[in-house]
């Protein structure tokens, strides 16, 4: 496996030591450490992905009206929110995992399942290059949708936006999702209407200068009717909105 990005970023970053803790100080950052090794959190992903790849079976014999309505099964049990979405992730990924081979072409290697399952958990998910960010990401934006949490995938160019937007589409709308895509070529109207879809493919700099936008526009009032982008980044108990940077290749 090829290093990840910030490796270089560590190898070259100095740092100034931090002072060396003592007494009761050393005692709760070692008692913290060894909590945290405990978690095991890597660990924890790749045998949720071993237990999705454990139900590919069941997924391939379906007929693909079978598959699809599965699915929708499972988007429905979703927006209905609750406890019973943790326990609905793996068959649900699994489910996802065999549309995506079967409309695209691509299975899902382990790798991706962990990093969608990381997504999907509110964590940080650093790929390296060749490694599948691409369908990654469209694994854990499914799952957003689904939960009608609004979903922004953000890469690095407009060309990026468009090629990622279309080539998902139909693994998209085989799932029941609604995607679009955000480029400087588009007008208000057109902006509104793809920020309104379930998943929204855009620039981090489309994507910074419509929120500036809708801020100055609107002042202080908070009218989301009036706003091109859909709520963002404003966290809620137990449904963080989704914000998925795919493609970023500088440390930060």
């Amino acid at each position: 496996m090829s290093a990840v990005p910030t490796h270089d970023y560590r190898r070259s970053d100095y740092r100034v030591p931090a002072r060396p803790l003592a007494g009761l100080d050393a005692l709760v950052n070692r008692a913290i450490g060894r909590f945290h090794r405990r978690a095991k959190i890597l660990q924890s992903l790749h045998d949720d992905a071993g237990a999705i790849i454990s139900r590919e079976r069941e997924y391939m014999e379906m007929a693909d009206a079978v598959l699809q309505r599965r699915l929708l099964e499972f988007r429905d049990r979703f927006r209905r929110g609750g406890r019973q979405m943790e326990s609905l992730a793996l068959p649900a990924l699994a489910a996802i995992r065999e549309a995506a081979d079967r409309k695209l072409g691509l299975r899902a290697f382990p790798v991706q399942l962990m990093g969608a399952l990381a997504l999907d958990s509110g964590f940080l998910a650093e790929m390296a290059t060749g490694e599948g960010k691409t369908l990654t990401a469209g694994l854990a934006a499914v799952l957003a949708a689904w939960s009608r949490r609004p979903c922004h995938v953000v890469t690095v160019n407009d060309y990026l936006v468009q090629r990622d937007a279309e080539w998902l589409e139909p693994f998209y709308h085989f799932c029941g999702a609604r995607v679009g895509f955000v480029a400087f070529w588009m007008g208000q109207p057109e902006r509104l209407k793809n920020y309104g879809c379930d998943v929204t493919y855009v620039t981090s700099k489309e994507l910074l200068a419509d929120f500036l936008r809708d801020r100055l526009h609107l002042g202080r009032m908070q009218n989301p009717t009036r706003r091109l982008i859909r709520r963002m980044l404003m966290p809620q108990p137990n449904a963080p909105d989704g914000l998925v940077l795919r493609g970023l290749h500088t440390a930060i």
